[in-house]
């Protein structure tokens, strides 16, 4: 949904991620007032949308409506708020917009671009009877593709669900080249869905589609296809990404008044010795050379050293040393019985099962070298592999689960850690949705990240992340494990291809053309 999502819509300006410049986009540009809280957008004129109704203000303001309307729940009403207060947001004329802050919000420009602006004459009436969250469904794309209208690049063509998606050129984009034609270039873009990421990179492999991000671990194996099939493959250096596991610390119980976690576990998964263990216990080493064939960095923090303007690097590290991770287990009242099993205060066997999604053959693998990670030091770790929908409603809905382990793409802002690092955040996976937080450091990620919004002081911004990044070294409520290198294949038939260092491969794709 989101990847069609960013073929279908658009924003009102963008990142130009090779020089990580501000573009223009649907706004042809802005000002921004003296106070630094009042925003003014000049809209361009002219715009219609994909079916040919006009472009103006009114939508914009209908979409900020949607994303702070109680009705329909998204991670957007926390990420565009300032102290849970929303911005105001008003149309001046047709085409100009004014936005202000509740206080200041440093990475505004950079996050309200961004938001992809909705069809107010399509969806106003679902906005109005509380179904919107309803609307755009599979049946939508497959049965009356036309009914989803966008600003964006293409248009959906037609969706055959669990098959393909495919796109074609949105006839009333606003972007032209110099020549005065219209973008994009292309006449069709299929989105193939395969079962696996491996499926997908095996059809790239033999010359089956365009492109592709390989993982770590296919990086050879396809390299040898590349003369063959016409295709080459980039070495992007370290991705911005990041894998960890964590463990449920939610003390609530379920409707039937269960607790969501074992009273005894939880005690376990709130010593921050015994998170502290586990990292101590993980060998990253192992994983980098054994899953992602060397081509890896260990991760002890929410930013990877890719994202060079706000990596903290002087957090506290984790190097595999499983003495070490005995003695913190001794100090925090475990012991082990005469078979070497890890036993707590009540003489328990330490046993947990953590939870991944199936679809990620890296993840099953780094999950499995956990496991055995575990085991040498007298956990037992049950592996239990769900496809990604039912992995999320464990660990947003029905907090069913004891461990997980997921990643997030990351290398952008701060600002996007909004609904993850606050204790209230939906996304504060460990102990989401907290009235008040529970520990006196989870209070102090609060503050600081409060504080990272509000100041214009670049230097200063970093000084706060740089806490929040040192505090989750130190707590370890994540533990971090590896943010594997990023590489891209592509076929070499295409030009105008720019592949940036961060972001998508494919964000220039309406300039793409066959010589």
């Amino acid at each position: 949904a989101g990847s069609a999502s960013a073929m279908v819509l658009d924003g009102m300006f963008g990142e130009n991620p090779m020089t990580q410049e501000l573009i223009p986009g649907l706004a042809k540009s802005w000002e921004v007032g003296a106070d630094n809280k009042t925003y003014i957008f000049h809209l361009r004129e002219g715009i219609c949308w994909s079916d040919g109704e006009p472009f103006t203000a009114d939508d914009v303001v209908f979409t900020f409506a949607c994303m702070y309307d109680e009705r329909f729940p998204n991670r957007g009403a926390m990420d565009y708020s300032v102290d849970g207060k929303p911005f105001k947001v008003e149309k001046m004329d047709d085409f100009t917009v004014r936005v202000m802050t509740p206080d200041i919000y440093a990475p505004f420009l950079r996050m309200v671009g961004g938001v992809w602006i909705l069809p107010r004459h399509k969806l106003q009436r679902y906005f109005d009877d509380g179904t919107l969250l309803k609307q755009w469904n599979i049946g939508v794309a497959k049965n009356s593709p036309r009914e989803i209208v966008g600003l964006g690049r293409f248009r959906i063509a037609s969706f055959n669900p669990g098959e393909r998606i495919v796109y074609e050129p949105n006839p009333h984009y606003w972007r032209a080249d110099s020549k005065g034609q219209r973008l994009p270039y292309i006449d069709l873009f299929i989105s193939k869905f395969v079962r696996d990421q491996n499926a997908s990179i095996a059809a790239f492999a033999t010359g089956q589609s365009d492109d592709e991000g390989i993982t770590p671990d296919n990086v050879a194996w396809v390299r040898k296809g590349e003369k063959t099939y016409g295709f080459t493959i980039f070495d992007r250096g370290p991705s911005t990404a990041s894998s960890f596991i964590w463990f449920n610390q939610n003390p609530g119980k379920n409707k039937d008044g269960k607790p969501y976690v074992e009273p005894y576990k939880l005690k376990w998964f709130q010593d921050v010795r015994f998170r502290q263990a586990v990292s101590y216990g993980v060998d990253r080493a192992g994983i980098i050379q054994g899953v992602l064939f060397g081509r890896g960095t260990p991760l002890w923090g929410p930013e990877s050293p890719a994202n060079t303007k706000w990596f903290n690097p002087d957090l506290q590290n984790y190097p595999y040393d499983p003495q070490k991770a005995r003695a913190l287990l001794k100090e925090a009242g475990f012991h082990w019985n005469a078979q070497g099993q890890l036993l707590d205060a009540g003489n328990r066997p330490v046993s947990f099962v953590l939870n991944t999604n199936q679809e990620n053959p890296i993840r099953q693998n780094m999950a499995t070298v956990f496991k055995e990670n575990m085991k040498d030091i007298g956990i037992e770790v049950k592996l239990q592999f769900l496809d990604f929908g039912t992995f999320v409603n464990r660990i947003q809905d029905s907090y069913d689960y004891e461990a997980g382990m997921l990643g997030f793409t990351g290398g952008g802002d701060p600002v996007g850690g909004m609904s993850i690092f606050p204790s209230n955040g939906r996304m504060h996976q460990w102990n989401p949705s907290q009235k008040t937080p529970a520990t006196p450091w989870e209070a102090r990620i609060d503050e600081l990240m409060q504080k990272q919004l509000k100041t214009l002081d670049m230097a200063q911004r970093q000084k706060y992340w740089f806490e929040v990044q040192r505090i989750m070294s130190e707590q370890v409520p994540f533990i971090y494990l590896v943010t594997p290198n990023a590489y891209a294949g592509l076929k070499n038939r295409w030009h105008n291809i720019m592949i940036p260092k961060l972001g998508g491969i494919a964000w220039n794709l309406e300039e793409y053309y066959l010589q």
